[in-house]
């Protein structure tokens, strides 16, 4: 996240860094849009890693 909105600032993967703006709500390429995209990737990443593993335990 934190290399993409570098590189979309610089004109590179721009394509990606616009899907990534319309997949991330708090996503921009704004050092602040950056900084709170980061914690949105962290957030979703934690409850969805917390998921799998509940439904993990419950069915191993």
């Amino acid at each position: 996240m934190l290399l993409l909105g570098v590189f979309g600032n610089f004109g590179v993967y721009s394509g990606m860094a616009g899907m990534m703006e319309e997949g991330h709500m708090f996503f921009s390429l704004t050092p602040v849009g950056i900084i709170f995209g980061i914690i949105e990737a962290g957030v979703m990443g934690f409850i969805a890693g917390y998921v799998i593993a509940l439904v993990y335990n419950k069915f191993a």
